[in-house]
């Protein structure tokens, strides 16, 4: 009996509804355990009228009886609805969008990143130090390596040597020790007149 009065209930609101005249409809949405879902996003496809849902779920849109309406949310799978369904139930229930990530494990023991590409070197058996194709021991080596050293150091040193002397800085040097020279003898010069006059 009571199915039966919804029935009429509905068909006598789709009847005066009938010339096409919009109307507000109000719903609500709510999660699988039945709590409102606040910032649901709700569009009418015929109008692309928008509206959000309030803190409570409860929403409002101004529709015609055949439109349908999306509603979305960032957290929860997308639904179309029509007219007709939230006319016979006003609550939309929505399925939480679930993404599944691989499982991480974390240790007590954190490593570098230096210890982990260290591991990764080990377990493919690469060596990456460069190995030697001559057949000297380590001292040999050594030895070969501080005598070529020695040598380069004893070529710069000469090179330095060389290219300090400046022909244009010794003739520079010569010629201030002689300004310096006739200086000195002008002002031995005056002395000796003085002593001359003195006496």
């Amino acid at each position: 009996m009571k199915q039966f009065l919804l029935l009429i209930f509905v068909f006598l609101i789709f009847h005066s509804f009938s010339q096409d005249k919009e109307f507000f409809l109000q719903g609500q949405i709510v999660d699988r355990n039945y709590k409102p879902i606040s910032d649901s996003y709700i569009f009418n496809e015929r109008n692309s009228l928008k509206s959000v849902s309030k803190s409570n779920g409860v929403f409002d849109v101004l529709v015609l009886p055949g439109d349908s309406i999306i509603i979305s949310h960032i957290s929860f799978i997308r639904k179309i609805v029509t007219v007709y369904q939230l006319l016979v139930n006003p609550v939309v229930q929505l399925e939480l969008d679930t993404i599944n990530i691989k499982p991480v494990n974390i240790s007590a023991s954190e490593k570098s990143d230096y210890q982990n590409a260290m591991k990764n070197i080990e377990s493919i058996k690469f060596d990456f130090r460069p190995q030697p194709d001559d057949n000297y021991t380590e001292r040999e080596r050594m030895k070969t390596l501080f005598n070529t050293e020695n040598q380069v150091e004893r070529a710069y040193s000469n090179s330095l040597n060389l290219m300090q002397f400046s022909p244009s800085k010794e003739i520079g040097k010569l010629i201030s020790k002689r300004q310096k020279r006739k200086a000195a003898k002008q002002f031995y010069s005056t002395k000796e007149v003085e002593s001359v006059e003195q006496d």
